[in-house]
């Protein structure tokens, strides 16, 4: 992995400098004993702009979870003391109009005047989420087609303070007046914390809370911090962000004044309060805005000599002057690795190269990876993007699965294979790169890979250690991560026969779970079978990969 940043190169300077100075930039794609070409470089894209903010600077929202959907979501609070007031040092500001006016205030609830703390029944579809700056509203009706929302813990959790003081999730709230595009969120020391993002549409309505996938990076410093995978909400100007761990979420009260949002850590679980103080001290939201291009027509795609179509870094608009070293390349290639970005579903054609320029930014300049991880990715539309400069007929080292960036190629599909399976268009084009790759390396795509560990926090494998593993695999087999989704990793199966020259399946045939045995895979039916991947919304079906 590209850990130490070097100084910019002569070389690398140059090209910068031909960008600037010239209308035509020097490129090196393709064979090794290729000449430069000049490739028209007139068209000026802007460079795509990344913002970084402290959460402890951020506003932060009381989250009823039942109706916000957390709850759904597996969030619970801790126990919590209703005598118990939050820590005054903690306190954080809440603007006003984070969440909709209620037509009508309703009275404020409190506990039993015993002291006995009335829970609230989740589930039922009260709103009962409420902000430092308007009154509470009265509970609607509720909702009859609702599913009562379960909970780990048979005792219900406290809900209000002994002075009636309403208690739910502390949850981060961010707004700008122009679409976030992309958010990711980084840190510079270890924490451990599980994040869910959702973002509010164009109807004013949340979307749904979407878990943010952490990224392979080493213990986490100043100078090379981990994060999460950005996640790409397009023209969405709201988002909000939920901190838990081990399903517990950061609790929070109103104040009696009503003026701000106060966390209750203290009051509950020793992993909650470490979690507060951990979340608010460490993390920064990550806001990456890139400028897309004007089309993507049939001029910007280069053909590689025997295989696919793809989309070169010069023609996505990759900015070279934000790579801060050269390539490092690898003796041989021995196998391939699949991902997902694990981000949103929902992109256009055209979204998908401003998605890849903002995970360009992000892994080069908010990362310090100094170039984009993935060796190539994959949209689910079947547009295949060059990812890591330096070729892709070329061993190239990414920056895509600790301890095995030697000796792999890393293909990532664009979009969460968590929540839906890839497209027929995205397994097509899959399989023709890598068919074409592992063809030039003389490597069947139905065999085994033998790779030697380099050793990594989170790795499946100690240093030096040898893994004998398909040689298309997913993240998951060589790391701790859930990477590259449920479907992404039932649809191995399939990307090795495309690979393999077989002809892609009807779509309305969900790809099956692999037969073989993998640590960390999908669950079994039942019946130790391996269970079916859920319906998806699947695309036309495509031609089959070229011979």
């Amino acid at each position: 992995m590209r850990y130490p940043r070097p100084k910019l190169s002569i070389a690398l300077a140059a090209i910068a400098a031909a960008v600037v100075a010239s209308p035509f930039a020097v490129v090196a794609i393709g064979a090794d004993d290729a000449a430069p070409r000049l490739v028209d470089n007139k068209d000026d894209v802007a460079r795509t702009e990344i913002e970084q903010v402290p959460l402890r600077e951020l506003p932060a929202a009381i989250i009823d979870l039942a109706s916000s959907g957390l709850a759904d979501a597996g969030v619970t609070l801790p126990p919590i003391e209703p005598d118990a007031f939050p820590l005054p040092d903690l306190t954080v500001p809440l603007p006003k109009g984070l969440l909709p006016e209620p037509s009508t205030p309703g009275p404020t609830t409190g506990s039993p005047t015993d002291g006995s703390s009335a829970p609230a029944s989740p589930g039922t579809g009260e709103a009962t989420t409420t902000t430092a700056t308007s009154p509470k509203p009265a509970a609607p009706a509720p909702d009859a087609d609702r599913a009562p929302a379960t909970s780990p813990s048979t005792t219900p959790p406290v809900t209000a303070m002994r002075d009636g003081r309403e208690v739910g999730a502390a949850v981060t709230h961010i707004a700008r007046d122009k679409p976030l595009k992309m958010v990711a969120f980084t840190w510079d020391r270890p924490v451990d914390v599980d994040l869910r993002l959702r973002a509010r549409e164009p109807d004013g309505s949340w979307g749904p809370w979407t878990p943010l996938e952490k990224v392979d990076v080493a213990a986490p410093s100043a100078d090379k911090p981990s994060g999460t995978e950005p996640v790409w909400v397009g023209d969405a100007k709201e988002v909000q962000v939920a901190a838990s761990k081990d399903g517990l979420a950061i609790p929070a009260a109103e104040t009696q004044g009503g003026d701000l949002a106060q966390l209750a850590i203290g009051t509950g679980s020793e992993v909650v309060t470490k979690l507060a103080e951990t979340v608010l001290n460490s993390l920064k939201a990550t806001l990456i805005s890139p400028e897309g291009l004007l089309s993507l027509g049939s001029s910007l795609l280069t053909g590689l000599t025997g295989g696919p179509q793809v989309i070169a870094r010069q023609q996505w608009g990759a900015d070279e002057a934000i790579r801060c070293s050269q390539p490092v390349y690898s003796p041989a290639l021995k196998g391939a690795i699949v991902h997902h970005t694990a981000g949103s579903n929902d992109y256009t054609p055209e979204q998908s190269v401003e998605i890849v320029r903002g995970i360009y930014a992000y892994h080069a300049q908010s990362l310090n990876w100094c170039d984009i991880g993935y060796n190539v990715l994959v949209d689910k539309y079947g547009q295949i993007f060059e990812g890591a400069f330096g070729g892709l007929d070329r061993n190239v080292e990414g920056t895509h699965t600790g301890g095995f960036n030697k000796e792999t190629v890393g293909l990532a599909f664009i979009g969460n294979l968590e929540e839906v399976p890839p497209t027929a268009a995205a397994l097509a084009s899959a399989g023709k790169f890598l068919r074409w790759r592992l063809s030039k390396a003389g490597l069947d795509p139905a065999g085994t890979a033998t790779l030697t560990s380099e050793g990594f926090d989170g790795t499946k494998f100690a240093a030096g250690t040898q893994s004998n593993l398909p040689m298309i695999s997913g993240h998951r087999d060589y790391n701790s991560t859930s990477c590259p989704g449920v479907h992404g990793y039932a649809a191995l199966d399939q990307i090795r026969g495309l690979a393999g020259g077989a002809v892609p399946r009807e779509e309305s045939t969900p790809p099956q779970e692999p037969t073989g045995p993998a640590p960390d895979g999908p669950p079994a039916g039942p019946d130790g079978s391996p269970a079916p991947a859920p319906d998806g919304a699947p695309a036309p079906e495509v031609a089959p990969p070229a011979q």
